[in-house]
C-alpha cells in the first residue's frame, strides 16, 4: 500500500504518453489518506479526518497531507479534503517517480515552439506488470476484497481508469466489478461499536486474569477493523470527490485542484 499513489500514476499513462484521467488528482489525494489511515496518522470518523499522531511520517507527501490535515482549525470532512488536492499533485507525483526510474519524461517545444509538451512512458515495465496483475486480480475476482485491494480497486474508480484500462464490452464485467469495490458503502458506526466493544471486553478480561497474549491480540484486531474502516471511508470520500467533480466540470482536466493542504 506504500507505494499506492505511484502506482495510480502508472495505470493511468497511455501508450500515447498521456494521461488516461481526468480525475487523478482526487484519487492521489485519496491515496494519501489511504496511507495515513493504514499508518494509524488519522482516522475517519464520521466522514471527518482526525489526526491520532502528527509526528513526521518520513514521506514527503504523507508529511505535507498530514501537518495540513494537523493545521485545521477543526477536523476537515474527507470529501472536501480530497476534493480539493494541492496544487499540482499530479505533477509532483510524475517528478518524484521520474527522479526514482519508474517513469520517463519526452520534452518537446510546443506547436509553433510555443511552450513545451510533456509526454510520459513507463521506464520500470516490470513494476507496471506487477500493478496491473494486482488490479486485474481484483478485477477478475468475486466476493470479499482485503483493505489494500479495496485501496486500489476504488481508487482506480475514482480515477475514471476503469473504462480506460478495461475497455469496451469485453471489459464491462471488470467495470462493474472494480465499481462494486469502490462503492462498498461500508457502515463503519457497527465497526467502530465491535471495536470499542473489543477493546472493553480485552479489558476486562485482563482485569479478570485474561492472558496478556490474549488481550493484545484482541487489542490488535480492534485496531485492524478500525484501519479497514477509515481506508474504506477515505475510497469513499475519493470517489464521491470524482463523481462531484465530473458533474460539475464535465470535460475538465486539471493537474491539481485550487489546493488546501
Amino acid at each position: 500500500m506504500e507505494t499506492l499513489g505511484e502506482d495510480l500514476l502508472l495505470l493511468a499513462i497511455k501508450p500515447d504518453g498521456r494521461l488516461g484521467s481526468t480525475s487523478l488528482q482526487y484519487a492521489l489525494a485519496g491515496s494519501e489518506l489511504v496511507r495515513l489511515a493504514s499508518r494509524r496518522r488519522v482516522d475517519v470518523v464520521k466522514d471527518r479526518i482526525v489526526v491520532l499522531d502528527p509526528r513526521p511520517t518520513g514521506d514527503p507527501n504523507l508529511d505535507v497531507a498530514l501537518s495540513g490535515i494537523a493545521a485545521k482549525s477543526r477536523p476537515p470532512g474527507a470529501k472536501a479534503w480530497v476534493g480539493a488536492p494541492r496544487r499540482g499533485i499530479i505533477k509532483i507525483y510524475q517528478e518524484q517517480a521520474e527522479a526514482r526510474g519508474v517513469v520517463r519524461a519526452d520534452r518537446r517545444p510546443g506547436f509553433l515552439g510555443l511552450g513545451t509538451v510533456t509526454r510520459w512512458a513507463v521506464a520500470d515495465v516490470g513494476r507496471l506488470a506487477d500493478v496491473r496483475s494486482r488490479l486485474d486480480t481484483i478485477a477478475y475476482s468475486a466476493g470479499p476484497v482485503d483493505s489494500a485491494q479495496a485501496a486500489l480497486g476504488g481508487l482506480v474508480y475514482a480515477a475514471g481508469l476503469h473504462k480506460v484500462l478495461y475497455p469496451g464490452r469485453a471489459g464491462k464485467a471488470a467495470q462493474d466489478r472494480l465499481k462494486t469495490v469502490a462503492r462498498k458503502k461500508g457502515d463503519t458506526a457497527p465497526i467502530r461499536s465491535a471495536v470499542e466493544g473489543a477493546i472493553r471486553a480485552s479489558t476486562d478480561s485482563a482485569v479478570h486474569a485474561a492472558t496478556d497474549a490474549a488481550t493484545a491480540a484482541a487489542i490488535q484486531a480492534s485496531v485492524d477493523a478500525a484501519t479497514a474502516a477509515a481506508i474504506q471511508a477515505s475510497v469513499d470520500a475519493a470517489v464521491s470527490a470524482s463523481i462531484d467533480a465530473s458533474a460539475s466540470h464535465s470535460g475538465h482536466s486539471s493537474g491539481g485542484g485550487a489546493g488546501h493542504h
